[in-house]
């Protein structure tokens, strides 16, 4: 079991779930009209298995799970936001990155999962101006390591997207990382962002608990956890989130996610109500940002990188 495992999952999950937006297991208020906008695909070459971009001082930089096949292929790729210029990091030192963070403008921390049949995961911290790898963490009975956001200088929580977890890393003058706490039953603990002191999760079905689909609230002190959604929402195979200006954006890989009916929702963060739900040639839409109105998506599945003007 390794990378290959990962992307077959994937796309054997995707011919068994449904992004219908009106089910039993949908959201009661889930009643906005699809929406469809372009999705405008951005020349980037060399992608291989895009699941995690960041637009970050004009550059574009994406985490490739790289050839399932191959031992420590996986790579982060660097680019202009037109997509030219790509250039890869950190080749052959990493398995399968994920859901990425800047810590300050040169320094990452990279969830990645490694390449056998224990799905353990080691979090990485690296220096992306030097190309160089500062210090890994091996998480101990982790099993599918998946995103990370920036709490304070010296905190990062991390999503373990099998073990239904968010673990609470301490970094010591970028150079040192270590597990302080862990919160555990936030089922399929996937995409995860930070808003005026409160982490919301999406919880996914796919390589997690078969009972994810929502999203949760955790306070940054690991106390308080609560659903936030009040039924699962869409197919359940929530990846993404960001919140921007008092919404809540969330992906969905949908039935059939490379056959283009993936979504994202968007909902008012103050009520809870959905207000759109994006969809139209999307697939596989993996670990999203939003930057200045535009939502970049690396498609997993299809391995093309997109965005949307809002």
């Amino acid at each position: 079991m390794n990378k290959f495992y990962t992307l077959t999952l994937l796309s054997a999950f995707m011919f068994i779930v449904s992004c219908s937006g009106k089910t039993a297991d949908t959201q009661a208020n889930t009643t906005a009209e699809p929406t469809k906008k372009e999705a405008v695909t951005i020349n980037v070459e060399g992608t291989a298995a895009p699941e995690s971009i960041k637009f970050k001082n004009g550059k574009l930089y994406i985490a490739n799970l790289g050839d399932p096949n191959a031992p420590a292929d996986g790579f982060i790729i660097v680019a202009n936001e037109d997509g030219s210029n790509p250039q890869k990091l950190f080749e052959g030192q990493l398995d399968s990155p994920k859901g990425f963070s800047f810590l300050t403008d040169d320094i990452i921390i990279i969830p990645d999962q490694v390449n056998d049949s224990s799905m353990t995961g080691n979090l990485v911290l690296a220096n992306v101006k030097e190309n160089k790898i500062i210090t890994k963490l091996p998480i101990d009975g982790s099993k599918f390591l998946n995103d990370t956001v920036v709490i304070d200088p010296a905190t990062v929580a991390l999503t373990d997207t099998g073990a239904s977890a968010v673990h609470f890393i301490k970094v010591d003058n970028n150079s040192a990382l270590s597990i302080t706490s862990s919160v555990t039953g936030v089922a399929g603990a996937n995409g995860i962002f930070l808003d005026n002191g409160v982490l919301y999760i999406a919880g996914s079905t796919f390589g997690g608990d078969p009972n994810g689909g929502d999203i949760y609230t955790l306070n940054i002190d690991g106390t308080g956890l609560t659903k936030w959604t009040a039924s699962k929402l869409g197919a359940g195979a929530l990846d993404g989130i960001a919140i921007v200006d008092g919404k809540l954006y969330v992906s969905d890989w949908g039935e059939n996610g490379a056959n283009n009916n993936a979504c994202i929702y968007v909902f008012d963060l103050n009520t809870k109500e959905q207000i759109e739900k994006i969809e139209g040639s999307l697939s596989g839409v993996a670990d999203i940002d939003l930057v200045n109105n535009v939502i970049y998506i690396p498609e997993l599945s299809t391995s093309l990188i997109k965005k949307i003007q809002l």
